[in-house]
């Protein structure tokens, strides 16, 4: 295993800073957790996890190289995961005044949370930055194989943090017209972290 002690630490500190951060996956999290509760959000939690570190894998393996030969497939997964992230936005948005939408039963799903990975933007941007500053130029498929490990067990309770706010959230939406508010802020926000895409 060719990774340094500094090569790692700051591995960890990337891990670290792009889970805990706001952003469209975060946001659903939160989301989630206001409407069904952290324990049932925990499968999404453990999707985007492993989601995100399976994209680190890949990335590392060499599927950032198919996206240099053939750039306009990354640029269609762009403008179609910013057109997703807006339909669940506008979603959002009109959801109810209670903190459990009629019709609906659970959260994403742990599958559902892993492909979402593949159009969220901090996943690309945590797997390339980690590839190309974290790693020696020269290493090996043990190496990544560490830092995928290492970043799905950083994620989980980095992602978590959001979950357990969305729980305490939800003790203070007592009202129609403040889960609505709530509801619309979610939206808000996804829908400029979609918009924000299209410009990266």
């Amino acid at each position: 295993m060719s990774i340094t002690l500094q090569q790692l630490s700051s591995f960890l500190i990337l891990a670290v800073i792009m889970s805990v951060t706001p952003g469209p996956n975060n946001l659903m999290v939160l989301f989630s957790s206001v409407r069904f509760g952290a324990r049932k959000t925990l499968s999404h939690i453990s999707g985007a996890s492993a989601g995100s570190a399976l994209m680190l894998l890949l990335v590392g393996l060499g599927l950032h190289e198919i996206f240099t030969l053939f750039p306009y497939i990354q640029v269609v997964m762009k403008y179609s995961g910013a057109a997703y992230i807006l339909y669940l936005s506008w979603k959002i948005w009109g959801s109810s005044g209670a903190t459990r939408a009629a019709g609906a039963t659970q959260p994403m799903t742990f599958i559902g949370a892993a492909v979402f990975q593949l159009i969220n933007p901090k996943s690309w941007i945590m797997a390339s930055v980690a590839i190309s500053t974290c790693l020696p130029a020269v290493f090996s498929f043990a190496d990544i194989a560490l830092y995928t490990v290492l970043f799905a067990v950083v994620s989980f309770p980095c992602v978590g943090i959001w979950a357990w706010c969305g729980e305490m959230i939800k003790h203070y939406l007592m009202d129609a017209r403040l889960v609505r508010r709530f509801n619309q802020g979610c939206s808000g926000m996804l829908a400029l972290s979609a918009l924000s895409m299209t410009m990266l």
